[in-house]
């Protein structure tokens, strides 16, 4: 949705603006297409040459993505920056994606792919040398309808809850 702009008018009071009721509505739909973007950040490691999941988001409610991504690899000076952008098809079943303005500083450390696989959208790196990579992960998600929360916290591979939670043993999960 593209942003809605409020007409003022000329000049104060001219009765050529939006009225108060148009004016609001527009308000509204400008602050649910920002509540239904997802800024985040976060952190992931790879270990060796096999290909690796480091980010994924559920396809429930996935539109579109733009993912600013830096890898680095942990042992020498070689890392590697990349744009990707994606859009989820109609059916939830495949993404259209695509990786642009590649920055290197040394050799080349990994590629990159992405996929849909049991409900969530993944981004996945391929490794070309064997090596313990970081990766750095900015998002911005847009979601259709009302973005999930009341999520299981937890790092990919362990059970929910079985690596993070409280001393009394309650679950953690994102806000509600």
């Amino acid at each position: 949705m593209a942003q809605e702009i409020i007409n003022i008018g000329a000049q104060a009071n001219d009765g050529e603006g939006d009225p108060l009721r148009t004016a609001f509505a527009k308000i509204n739909n400008n602050f649910t297409q920002l509540f239904s973007t997802e800024f985040s950040t976060s952190e992931a490691y790879s270990v060796g040459t096999d290909s690796q999941v480091i980010f994924q988001a559920p396809t429930a409610t996935f539109t579109q993505g733009v993912f600013q991504l830096n890898s680095l690899d942990t042992t020498t000076a070689n890392s590697q920056n990349i744009t990707l952008t994606a859009s989820i098809t109609n059916n939830k079943a495949a993404l259209k994606w695509n990786g642009h303005s590649t920055l290197f500083s040394g050799d080349p450390i990994t590629r990159y792919d992405m996929d849909v696989s049991a409900g969530n959208v993944r981004i996945l790196v391929n490794p070309i040398v064997n090596s313990t990579l970081y990766h750095f992960i900015a998002s911005q998600i847009t979601f259709s309808g009302t973005i999930p929360v009341g999520l299981d916290i937890a790092l990919d591979g362990y059970p929910d809850g079985s690596l993070m939670s409280t001393e009394n043993g309650l679950d953690l999960s994102t806000e509600t």
